[in-house]
């Protein structure tokens, strides 16, 4: 088991690579973010299946009021007379709330269906397992120990697929739904082991895990920063969201480690800051909120440090003006 040193040089050499030194930009970059919630685009999404007839809303996670409120107010009347979004098949997908019970019942149809068609337990070939499958699957889960039954299905699926790697809507719903349910850990383990899982680590996903892990172990965030360079993104250093994230992490968790770390990413972070445009009220993408949360805590904590150090310069000078005040002597 590799030490926590050990994972932070790495993840300080990975996060670094290609960028020693921040480069001039030309011109202003632009966040490239993932669609908005329940909002995927269609040519990545492959919905037509066995099971697209309906859309299931997921009423096993907390809403957040803030971000609904703004696209309320952001869709106004837009949204009058609006239709259901047809499926890639034609057909009409109606959102359809479900029971507990129902919700667990249409979990375990589609997961034996996948179990009867994957590899390691191949008893059945027809109708082929799609891709929506596996997002349906994502979607009902609402614990750890379903997310967990449905990595247990996924090494086996591209033999018994015939090549067919996941897309990286899969990959993001993922990482996001491990997020959602609490397990970024399952997400680190699966992303982690690429030539079991079969799993591609997008640029959102991995900013998604970056996210779902700052709040865990150091240690952990270092190893999912590593990740970027093994699947061939760019350098933590150069993507302001991810960047953002991780010194804002580093900084909370002020170790001399994850402090060296932090110090060596803040020029490139400044950098990005000066040359990425962001809109700061746009609420429906993740990836917004989560770089403003992250600089805003990177500022605070600059702050406080910057206060305490000259409160402490105050302090030994004061200090060092009193030792050398000559003393009166006693009269005799």
């Amino acid at each position: 088991m590799l030490g926590v040193n050990v994972l932070a040089r790495r993840a300080l050499y990975s996060s670094l690579r290609s960028s020693a030194q921040p480069r001039l930009a030309t011109q202003t970059r632009f966040i490239h973010v993932s669609s908005p919630v329940m909002k995927k685009k269609q040519q990545n999404v492959d919905f037509d299946s066995l099971f697209d007839d309906i859309e299931i809303v997921d009423e096993s996670l907390p809403k957040n009021t803030k971000q609904s409120e703004a696209k309320t107010k952001a869709k106004g009347k837009s949204q009058a007379g609006a239709q259901p979004a047809p499926t890639s098949s034609g057909r009409t997908r109606q959102a359809t709330k479900l029971s507990v019970e129902d919700r667990k019942t249409k979990f375990d149809s589609i997961a034996e269906f996948v179990k009867a068609r994957t590899a390691r337990n191949l008893t059945q070939t027809r109708p082929a397992v799609r891709d929506s499958a596996w997002l349906q699957m994502l979607q009902l889960a609402t614990s750890e120990e379903q997310l967990k039954h449905i990595v247990e299905l996924m090494p086996g699926w591209k033999e018994s697929s015939g090549g067919r790697a996941f897309t990286s809507t899969y990959s993001e719903a993922f990482a996001r739904r491990c997020h959602e349910l609490g397990c970024p850990l399952l997400a680190l383990q699966v992303f982690g082991d690429y030539a079991r899982y079969n799993l591609n680590l997008t640029l959102p996903a991995a900013r998604q895990l970056l996210h779902s892990l700052h709040t865990q172990p150091i240690d952990k965030l270092m190893t999912a920063s590593a990740l970027f360079g093994l699947y061939s993104l760019p350098a933590a250093a150069q993507d302001y969201v991810s960047c953002a994230i991780i010194v804002d992490a580093c900084l909370r968790h002020s170790s001399d480690d994850s402090n060296r770390i932090a110090e060596a990413l803040l020029p490139h972070l400044r950098q990005l800051q000066a040359t990425t445009k962001i809109d700061t009220e746009d609420m429906d993408h993740r990836e917004i909120v989560w770089v403003q949360t992250a600089m805003e805590s990177v500022e605070k904590t600059l702050k406080e440090r910057q206060s305490g150090a000259k409160q402490t310069n105050e302090t030994a000078h004061l200090s060092g003006a009193a030792s050398s005040t000559p003393q009166p002597t006693a009269s005799a």
